[in-house]
């Protein structure tokens, strides 16, 4: 056995979570510029795009959010606009929470968990999954901030600057809509492994057709509760199945 393998694995720091966040810090700033921009058109200020962001951190749906608010839609038809699209969120949470090997104290973790998104989730799973020993709830703190400062100060240049860039040509417009689909894509299949092939089939086409049939919020939530029905189904029936073969 070499030295290397005796070592243990060295614990991920705050400051490693920060480096780490780069991918997801460069799509973001894009995206909350265009954000900034989009907002700036609908009548609000740079430092209301950048309070909007900083408090809501809600990524594609704060586009929604302005363009509801600069309608005259009510606060309330707008929260619960914004609840229905990211309810997926109250799942994030829950599902790293009860992987992590050492918890800190719970208003430290409440930091991080409040910085969850879809890109940062999805960035934490693969660390747990790929590196666990060294996952820490220090570098996901790292992640996560730095994941939020970039969203918002992007919304803040994007306010100040609108002016000068206030019409996008549609391809860099159409680029920029799909930049966090894309960035969370690549962190999806990241984390792909074989023996998830039954889960990921059945949630996929489900969805598929959920949002086809239905609406895409819909479809979210489909796609999520038969992905764990595949799961189970998985692990109690096929599982069982062979061993009893074997």
């Amino acid at each position: 056995m070499s030295e290397q393998q005796l070592m243990p694995a060295q614990t991920a720091t705050f400051w490693q979570g920060a480096k780490d966040s780069q991918a997801i810090v460069l799509t973001y700033l894009p995206v909350s510029f265009a954000f900034g921009v989009s907002a700036s058109q609908f009548g609000f200020t740079p430092w209301e795009a950048f309070f909007l962001s900083c408090s809501m951190y809600a990524g594609a749906s704060q586009f929604l959010v302005v363009a509801l608010l600069a309608s005259g839609s009510s606060i309330w038809l707008t929260a619960l606009t914004v609840i229905a699209l990211d309810i997926r969120h109250v799942l994030y949470g829950p599902a790293l929470y009860n992987l992590i090997p050492n918890k800190l104290n719970l208003k430290k973790t409440a930091v991080w968990a409040w910085g969850l998104t879809d890109e940062v989730f999805a960035s934490g799973m693969i660390q747990l999954s790929q590196r666990r020993q060294q996952w820490s709830e220090s570098w996901m703190l790292g992640l996560s901030l730095f994941s939020w400062m970039a969203w918002a100060t992007g919304s803040l240049l994007g306010g100040l600057f609108a002016d000068q860039v206030a019409h996008l040509p549609k391809f860099l417009q159409a680029a920029l809509d799909f930049l966090l689909p894309a960035l969370f894509l690549s962190f999806l299949l990241a984390a792909f492994e074989r023996k998830h092939s039954l889960v990921v089939a059945v949630s996929l086409l489900v969805s598929a057709l959920a949002c086809y049939w239905i609406n895409l919020s819909a479809a979210i939530f489909i796609g999520i509760f038969s992905g764990i029905l595949a799961g189970l189904f998985k692990h109690y029936v096929l599982k069982q199945h062979d061993e009893v073969e074997a």
